[in-house]
């Protein structure tokens, strides 16, 4: 599996995903399940973010085939528009399309949740999307009772390690060898996920969210 770069069984009243339409729309990004037709411009981080990455026919048969796995997409909010319904119908195909800023993958390993995949656009990084993005993640993971949160990371990957480190990921092992240019990966995990755990995170998602909301994009 490759690195990158939470388990609430009720909705969150402080997400922007659970939230009315009037409080989401204010959040400047949607955080929302991948689509097929993602994959081409998804791809496209891909290539600019891995060494080796996945080819395009490995998301097309996840999100086919993968019962046990789960794909989401982070793009910028579109503003309210005052069209009326049939204005927009008529120009849904001149719509521009929002970009997507980044993904992430989840596999779900009986009381565990596996990061597959992360990534942020290149031009996006260093303003908190990839740990918006992780700690949205964890909480859709939660939601199957999961007790910890697993991933690999590259050894030499230290901007990447210390922001697992800071949402309390911890190095468990090392896999040799683990990348098909022969660089280690870590392991890194993230639990017990008792309702301490959980709270923090909740936490932590929000105080990233304050800052994302004053973001231009």
């Amino acid at each position: 599996m490759k690195p990158s770069i939470f388990r609430p069984h009720f909705p969150n009243p402080q997400s922007p995903n659970s939230q009315s339409t009037n409080s989401r729309s204010a959040f400047p990004f949607v955080f929302r399940p991948m689509r097929e037709e993602d994959i081409p411009e998804l791809m496209e981080i891909e290539q600019r973010s891995f060494p080796t990455p996945w080819p395009e026919s490995a998301y097309r048969h996840e999100l086919r085939y993968g019962t046990d796995s789960l794909f989401y997409v982070l793009q910028p909010q579109k503003e309210a528009s005052s069209e009326t319904w049939w204005e927009r119908l008529k120009g849904l195909w001149q719509s521009p399309r929002s970009p997507i800023l980044g993904y992430v993958g989840i596999r779900l390993l009986s009381d565990e949740a596996h990061i597959t995949t992360i990534a942020v656009h290149p031009d996006w990084r260093g303003r908190g999307l990839g740990k918006y993005i992780l700690l949205m993640a964890i909480e859709r993971a939660l939601k199957y009772r999961v007790h910890f949160i697993t991933l690999e990371v590259r050894a030499s990957n230290r901007i990447a390690q210390n922001l697992y480190t800071d949402l309390g990921f911890q190095f468990v092992g090392v896999h040799r060898h683990y990348y098909r240019d022969g660089e280690d990966a870590w392991l890194m995990r993230l639990g017990p996920l008792n309702e301490g755990a959980i709270v923090h995170l909740q936490e932590l998602r929000r105080a990233v969210e304050e800052r994302l909301q004053n973001l231009q994009i």
